[in-house]
């Protein structure tokens, strides 16, 4: 499972230490590269936002994820990869854009430990 599985949902889980959110993780593992490959990475990523979205705004998060009733959804992006400038206003968009409905949205950046234990 990974953001190139646009129809997927990654993974989710419900914080011991919150438990008045549930999360929806997505695990981006692409290169940012260039200007151009950029571009398609955040389309990829919208796509799977999009996939998201709809779960939850459809309902179908309180049929398929037992205890979701009454959470908070959260959209997290793990990210192997630092963000560009293109990325990090992409990021803001969606978390702005998301917060007006109601859902919460962040990027995490996995942490070069966190690399090497893999």
């Amino acid at each position: 499972m990974s953001v190139t599985d646009a129809k997927i949902i990654d993974m989710w889980g419900i914080p011991k230490w919150d438990n008045s959110k549930i999360i929806l993780g997505i695990t981006d593992h692409l290169e940012w590269g260039e200007k151009a490959e950029q571009g398609e990475h955040l389309l990829v990523l919208q796509e799977k936002i999009n996939t998201y979205i709809a779960f939850i705004e459809s309902g179908e998060i309180y049929t398929e994820i037992p205890g979701a009733q009454g959470k908070s959804p959260v959209i997290r992006v793990h990210g192997k990869y630092e963000l560009p400038e293109q990325g990090e206003m992409f990021i803001d968009r969606v978390a702005e854009t998301l917060k007006e409905v109601g859902i919460g949205f962040e990027f995490v950046l996995k942490t070069d430990k966190e690399k090497s234990n893999k």
